[in-house]
């Protein structure tokens, strides 16, 4: 049994900040299991990729449903240059926009800091706080605190 303590952030809204424009081209794959992943890379080398869950049980906790941004990775090189927030940013407008859906989230370890940084600065807020322990799929002893 794992225990995992987990922030969920949410945002309803398209381009809430001013973030700069990418740099970076970036290419989509859509996955088998109902997943995209956004990717950048430069020499051979992923600098950062990003996958959109179309629907994770995880959510269900917290009585909400809906694509949720999670495993992303930034090459320790290209940390602090904004790469994150600029591309949680460009995946939530797209999702809103184009996809049409009411609401994006975000899943970060509660004591991940630098993550939760980019994720705030791309404009999302905190929607809950979920501590629980799993086993194989399902959750236990759920504990859930909403806002900040």
């Amino acid at each position: 049994m794992k225990t995992i303590h987990m922030h969920v952030y949410q945002r309803d809204t398209q381009n809430v900040v001013d973030l700069p424009e990418l740099e970076y081209a970036y290419h989509v794959e859509h996955n088998i299991k109902n997943q995209t992943t956004y990717r950048i890379e430069k020499d051979g080398c992923t600098i950062h990729e990003s996958t959109v869950y179309n629907r994770l049980h995880f959510l269900g906790i917290i009585d909400k449903q809906g694509p949720t941004i999670g495993n992303c990775f930034t090459h320790n090189d290209y940390r602090g240059h904004g790469i994150y927030p600029a591309m949680l940013n460009l995946i939530t407008n797209k999702l809103l926009v184009e996809e049409k859906v009411p609401e994006v989230f975000v899943i970060v370890d509660v004591h991940n800091t630098p993550s939760i940084k980019g994720i705030e600065k791309a404009g999302f807020t905190l929607y809950a706080t979920v501590k629980t322990k799993r086993f194989l799929f399902f959750y236990l002893n759920q504990e859930v605190r909403y806002g900040a």
